[in-house]
């Protein structure tokens, strides 16, 4: 039987992370090869790492199979600006790489933040408190991970005197599972015709209220 353990984030944990952000979510058409995408998944996961202040990662035999982010504007990370450096030195690889992808990345990486902004404007939301990334291997899926992992980030916030905290999800997730854990919809943006060939069908913002 398999053993499931969870602790913070390590170093030793970004390379096999990456693999897994590449496999689910920079493994498409517009992903030259295996290669680049995992300087996408390479940047993307470090963004996500540069912004948050809470991790805790789901190990399998010790192997890490999922992982949780997020930022409280009541906590500090004091590895911002070597995360920050590691997106910024895989943003210039992948431009080294293959220009086309690279740009490619990029004008859906724009298109997703303005979304993104827009529905956090819309929102009414005051507070900074971010879910950043959750994240399960397929092969875990379905063995409680993402609700420990999604349980220990609520305990965080709990822990800071955090009421309430968001994230954004759009239909190419299982945005589902969220509704399941008691977070609201609080708004939704439909992609453009134009739009679709970068950007999921629908992007969505939900909130989670611990007061509740």
């Amino acid at each position: 039987m398999s053993t499931v353990l969870y602790r913070p984030f390590e170093d030793e944990d970004f390379e096999p992370l990456v693999e897994i952000v590449r496999t689910l979510w920079h493994d498409d058409d517009d992903v030259p090869d295996a290669a680049f995408g995992t300087l996408e998944a390479t940047c993307d996961l470090a963004h996500c790492l540069s912004v948050s202040t809470f991790s805790q990662v789901a190990l399998i035999d010790g192997a890490p199979r999922g992982i949780i982010l997020a930022r409280s504007e009541n906590d500090y990370n004091q590895d911002l600006s070597r995360w920050a450096t590691i997106e910024a030195k895989s943003a210039c690889a992948m431009d080294s790489y293959d220009a086309k992808a690279a740009h490619t990345f990029q004008t859906w990486y724009d298109g997703m933040r303005k979304v993104d902004e827009r529905l956090l404007a819309s929102s009414g939301l005051t507070l900074d408190n971010e879910i950043t990334l959750l994240v399960v291997d397929p092969s875990a899926q379905g063995l409680g991970i993402g609700t420990v992992l999604f349980d220990a980030v609520s305990s965080y916030y709990a822990a800071l005197g955090d009421l309430k905290a968001y994230l954004y999800t759009d239909s190419d997730c299982r945005w589902s599972f969220y509704e399941f854990r008691g977070m609201k919809r609080l708004g939704r943006y439909k992609s453009t015709r134009e739009e679709r060939s970068l950007l999921p069908r629908e992007m969505y913002l939900y909130g989670l209220d611990l007061s509740a």
